[in-house]
């Protein structure tokens, strides 16, 4: 729990990112998301290496299993900290690149962050065992389709505005970076989720 707790704290870091200009803020920020991300790495082999320790007990099949989920629950943590390191990064190369994103750019990517922080707050919910855990579980799979729906809207329009030349090709790169790893950091949740609760999502 005290391991997604940080995770949610390593994204809150990488919105504020997104808005900092000075370069030395911004390269302090970064350093501490960089940090983050190494503990983050640390604290999953700590924990599978426990609960590996623990699994060549006598345990009955029932406990085997939780392990097995405990065990997937914390690899998929740990991916969400590599997804915010990649956003982390996408918008570090937009500094580094001296460009800077559009204000739609800007509104959408924080329309990403706004779905995403509610994603991650469910899935604290589903892990503290919250006792509308169902509601928060479903949450869950709701908002990973509205992500995976808004990308898909995101990658036609930046196509089109690239051709109007809205903006530049490698601005646009960077942009559908970000919008990208936004989505597949709504999977990570979604499989922390369902390793977490028994139930999976049902695709449509």
């Amino acid at each position: 729990n005290l391991y997604s707790i940080r995770t949610q704290k390593m994204f809150t870091m990488v919105k504020d990112l997104l808005h900092v200009n000075n370069d030395s803020d911004f390269n302090k920020l970064f350093s501490r998301i960089e940090k983050y991300e190494s503990i983050s790495n640390s604290m999953e082999l700590e924990i599978a290496n426990y609960l590996n320790k623990v699994s060549e007990g006598r345990l009955s099949a029932e406990s085997k299993n939780e392990i097995r989920s405990m065990l997937r629950e914390v690899t998929e943590i740990e991916s969400i900290g590599d997804g915010c390191f990649n956003i982390a990064r996408a918008i570090y190369r937009r500094k580094a690149a001296s460009v800077d994103f559009t204000e739609s750019q800007y509104a959408n990517i924080e329309e990403m962050f706004a779905l995403l922080t509610e994603s991650l707050d469910s899935m604290q919910k589903v892990l503290e065992k919250h006792e509308n855990q169902k509601h928060y579980v479903s949450k869950v799979f709701n908002l990973e389709n509205e992500i995976n729906n808004r990308r898909d809207q995101l990658k036609y329009k930046n196509l089109s505005d690239i051709d109007n030349k809205e903006y530049s090709y490698e601005l646009g790169v960077i942009y559908m970076d970000i919008i990208g790893d936004c989505e597949k950091l709504a999977d990570y949740v979604v499989n922390v989720v369902e390793a977490n609760s028994d139930q999976k999502e049902k695709k449509v």
